[in-house]
């Protein structure tokens, strides 16, 4: 009969590392337990340790599984603040072609004037694919050329 426990156990923690719910880890856990119990009690009584061990650990994996969603809906999105550099655009929707991680993504300008090809902007929000844009200020284009290199050495 132990053993019936541990493939339980087994089974639950591989189908758990499919899933990450955390509520086949509590069963896994509940079916362990159980085993390492049923070295010391009679198999009469396994059925009712293991509905016991579920009823205690099935909450307590809920309320882990709950803790760690609401400290990862804190966490930041790591494309905000990151330079794109625009490559095309605007089209009718005013939406424009830019470049970033490797590939072309769709954006919008939500603050700053309207860029020219080859401006860099800055991803300020992003709603699913598409980008919201801060345009950065135009580099001075202006500036001396370097010195050319003298001949006296």
């Amino acid at each position: 009969m132990l053993m019936v426990y541990v493939v339980i156990a087994f089974a639950a923690g591989l189908a758990e590392l499919f899933t990450g719910t955390f509520y086949l880890a509590a069963v896994a856990l509940a079916a362990l337990f159980t085993a390492i119990v049923g070295l010391m009690l009679p198999d009469t009584v396994l059925h009712w340790v293991f509905l016991g061990f579920c009823l205690v650990l099935l909450p307590a994996g809920m309320w882990v599984r709950h803790r760690l969603g609401a400290k990862a809906k804190g966490l930041s999105d790591f494309d905000l603040g990151q330079e794109v550099d625009i490559i095309s655009g605007p089209d009718n929707h005013q939406r424009y072609s830019v470049h970033y991680r490797g590939s072309e993504w769709l954006a919008i300008v939500d603050d700053g004037p309207p860029p020219a090809l080859g401006d860099r902007a800055v991803i300020i929000a992003k709603t699913d694919n598409l980008l919201h844009l801060g345009v950065l200020p135009r580099q001075n284009s202006g500036k001396e050329p370097p010195c050319p290199p003298s001949l006296s050495s």
